[in-house]
């Protein structure tokens, strides 16, 4: 056994070398690209520091015997029970009624820029969480995703979850001076439920709204098609949101780039490609404790004057301008960077566990991925260990599942080990004993471009060729996410993205990624994959309220999910942000959204 498992580790390193000596051969490119390969050959010397613990000569004692199996064994498991996260040692805080925030202009640096305003329209984290600034939900989550009234009060739902009373607060109105009240929640839960409008997030809600009734000025009734468990959770959405029904009257256009909520911010102005800014809204309900039912969403003193969004996709530049103070907060922090900023007293980094978790869609309709085994295959060549620490610095763990293990109904599976001889046979087995050539899609942002480096790096060993191509956020959100026709017609063949489940429930962490109705354009199943026996479970767990049958039901499709592949499952996140010293309570919501509802600032 000893001789196996020194034959082991002696691969492990040989392989960690190998990664880590590409990474430095980058270093003798040419001066324009420097700067980038020192951001990776960084993350190569991360990965390796925590690899050469297990390839050095260990723990030795006076005659310099090696450390035993048993002792390997145990510090392995006491490293990834206790993994050191390179965070800030002390938070930041405001002495009680000192925050000078609200006479602050600030800046925020982001990887990618905005492609819409409107909420239902949306397909990503990022631009959810700044629009859940400027616009409330009738239900909405604390900083651990608990589920709390917002616009609403309360509610009531009948035995079988197919209706729904919503009381809604009082004394709330529009930034445009627009009253909130039943007209205005059925005004949105009308427009949730238009199928013609063809919105990213519509089947989200419009597949189980039948009507939306106004019983008085703050009372509206929701009736289901059919049995829906997962309704106030999916109401807690940030697609979810409410606008104001003016903005709704005219029409699409006004809704996707002039957004108007009840929210603690209000939006000023969308230059695409430049930066975004939004202001602060004083006269916000949440800062109204009677308003809010006895105590305050956020202190009077929160909130930013204003807040000036910037995309700035190459991470050394973002970290540059928090660094230079051009910058007051970034997220998220890029994993090489982590360490140094931690070591800055300057700047504070956070981070903690997140339900993000990270995959690689293939295109289940077009050659070679219509085979399970090529698509099985994939997950065998590819070695998430490696991942984890080259590409995340070792800010993620394993996925066990197309769920993070903080959702609901979440049901872990053992994951693909790395086998790159299984790999080969299961290509041979489909008939690419020599493997194949393919494409793989990402953004232009550094955090993109490495990882999918590191994949194209991988599957070389099993005899595919990957060619990377790199497209701004706005083009592939045109090609990728909102293209026409069956799948077998696009363009996309693999893509490299990652999921959370905003609604913190399983049904948003499965339906909008994998079932046929979810195909673009109308969602994300950019797997374009088509599994009937699947679809049932889904279908079935939104039919009854019953939890446990619930769980049941996301298990079955879990195990299905796991067998068939339609992605290639990598990591679960850790949510990264890092501010300026003097800025407290910038955070991030489990599901990778943006959460400075309380921040405030120091003199």
């Amino acid at each position: 056994m000893k001789t196996e498992n020194k034959e082991k580790q002696a691969d492990y390193c040989r392989k960690a070398g190998e990664i880590f000596q590409r990474m430095l051969s980058e270093e003798r490119e040419e001066e324009s690209m420097r700067w980038r390969s020192r951001i990776r050959l960084a993350a190569a010397a991360g990965a390796m520091a925590l690899l050469m613990t297990a390839c050095g000569s260990s723990k030795t004692g006076g005659s310099g015997e090696a450390q035993t199996q048993a002792e390997s064994q145990e510090a392995a498991a006491q490293n990834q029970e206790s993994p050191a996260l390179p965070v800030s040692k002390t938070e930041p805080s405001v002495p009680e009624g000192k925050s000078v925030s609200q006479e602050k202009d600030v800046t925020a640096a982001m990887p990618v820029d905005f492609m819409t305003m409107d909420p239902m329209d949306t397909s990503d984290t990022l631009s959810g969480g700044v629009q859940r600034l400027m616009m409330d939900g009738l239900f909405g989550f604390d900083d651990e995703m608990n589920i709390i009234p917002l616009l609403a009060e309360s509610y009531e739902a009948n035995e079988d979850a197919t209706e729904y009373v919503i009381h809604l607060r009082q004394g709330v109105k529009f930034s445009d001076g627009t009253p909130f009240n039943a007209e205005a929640a059925k005004a949105n839960l009308d427009r949730w439920g238009d199928k013609e409008l063809g919105l990213k997030r519509t089947t989200l809600l419009c597949n189980v709204l039948k009507s939306a009734e106004v019983v008085d000025e703050y009372t509206v009734k929701v009736t289901l098609t059919e049995p829906f468990g997962a309704f106030i959770a999916t109401l807690s959405h940030p697609a979810c949101v409410i606008m104001s029904p003016q903005v709704i009257e005219e029409g699409k256009e006004a809704c996707a780039s002039r957004p108007v909520g009840t929210g603690q911010y209000i939006f000023k102005e969308w230059i695409a490609g430049d930066h975004t800014t939004i202001t602060l809204n004083k006269d916000w309900w949440g800062y109204d404790k009677e308003i809010c039912g006895g105590t305050a969403l956020a202190e009077p003193d929160a909130g930013f004057k204003s807040i000036t969004f910037r995309p700035v996709g190459e991470n050394a530049s973002r970290v540059a301008m928090l660094q230079a103070g051009e910058a007051d907060f970034i997220w998220p922090v890029p994993t090489e960077s982590m360490q140094t900023l931690a070591a800055d007293e300057n700047i504070y980094v956070g981070a903690d566990e997140g339900i993000v978790v990270r995959y690689m869609f293939m295109n289940t309709q077009k050659v070679p991925f219509n085979d399970v085994r090529v698509r099985q295959a994939m997950n065998y060549a590819i070695d998430k260990d490696a991942y984890i620490a080259v590409v995340k610095n070792g800010l993620a763990s394993k996925a066990t599942s197309i769920l993070g293990p903080a959702t609901q109904h979440y049901k872990g599976n053992e994951p693909y080990a790395y086998d790159l001889e299984k790999a080969k046979k299961l290509l041979a087995d489909a008939g690419y004993p020599d493997g194949f050539e393919t494409n793989l899609i990402c953004t232009t942002t550094t955090s993109d471009l490495k990882q999918c480096e590191f994949i194209q790096q991988q599957l070389a060993q099993a005899g595919i060729t990957v060619n990377i191509n790199s497209m701004e956020k706005a083009i592939v959100s045109e090609k990728v996410e909102s293209a026409e026709g069956p799948g077998s017609e696009a363009e996309v063949e693999m893509y490299m993205s990652g999921w959370s489940s905003s609604t913190g429930d399983a049904d948003w962490g499965i339906r909008p990624v994998l079932a046929k109705e979810s195909e673009p354009p109308k969602s994300y199943n950019i797997s374009y994959f088509e599994n009937e026996e699947m679809d049932g479970y889904l279908y079935a767990a939104l039919e009854t309220a019953d939890e446990e049958k619930r769980a049941e039901l996301y298990a079955e499709a879990q195990d299905i999910i796991w067998e068939e592949c339609p992605v290639v499952f990598f990591a679960n996140d850790y949510n990264t942000w890092a501010s300026a010293a003097d800025v407290a309570n910038v955070k991030i919501y489990p599901d990778g959204g943006l959460n400075i509802r309380n921040a405030r600032m120091n003199p």
